[in-house]
């Protein structure tokens, strides 16, 4: 089965509290904001003041952004529901 049809069944259930955190003291400092630019899903945008907007519920939890991030201001913890793999 071609990737794209097997990431197409893949379920996410999204937990109600962001399994993302983001030290903003350090993530200031940050001009080019690797982590917009890595992440596969969107999770990580920044604002017209480049503030970084974290939309956790669309994370597929690949840790890209952890790598990207040259300040280390990103922490991670799986989320309490997470992704369901359903290959078929």
């Amino acid at each position: 089965m071609e990737l794209i049809k097997r990431l197409g069944l893949n379920k996410n259930e999204v937990g109600n509290e962001s399994h993302i955190t983001v030290n903003l003291d350090i993530c200031k400092n940050c001009i080019d904001k690797p982590c917009t630019k890595v992440c596969p899903a969107g999770t990580y945008e920044a604002d017209k003041e480049k503030i970084l907007i974290v939309h956790y519920e669309r994370c597929v939890e690949c840790g890209a952004a952890l790598f990207a991030c040259p300040y280390g201001s990103l922490k991670f913890k799986y989320p309490e529901k997470g992704i369901s793999y359903m290959y078929g």
